[in-house]
């Protein structure tokens, strides 16, 4: 069975956010090769004010720790080049 995630980041300046995407394209490549390898369905991103949101479905937990394990060197950096603050996440079970 899937599940959602749903990942809060705050402190963020969305215009910053966009330019280091745009900046470094291999990191958000190795997450993007990253997710589909450890089971990532579905990927958005949503944002208001100084907060963004990802919401992932994954076809399971395990995959979503195995991506996190994997991926989590990556995702640091890219938080520290966002100056974003610490993300928090919940999963959520599909019924």
């Amino acid at each position: 069975m899937s599940i959602i995630v749903t990942v809060r980041i705050p402190d963020a300046d969305i215009e910053r956010v966009r330019q280091v995407d745009a900046d470094y394209p291999e990191l958000r490549a190795q997450l993007g090769e990253s997710l589909k390898r450890h089971g990532n369905i579905s990927h958005r991103r949503v944002y208001r004010g100084n907060e963004i949101m990802d919401i992932d479905e994954w076809e399971s937990e395990e995959g979503l720790r195995a991506f996190l394990a994997e991926s989590g060197p990556v995702i640091a950096q890219l938080a520290e080049l966002r100056g974003t603050g610490k993300p928090s996440d919940t999963i959520w079970s599909i019924y």
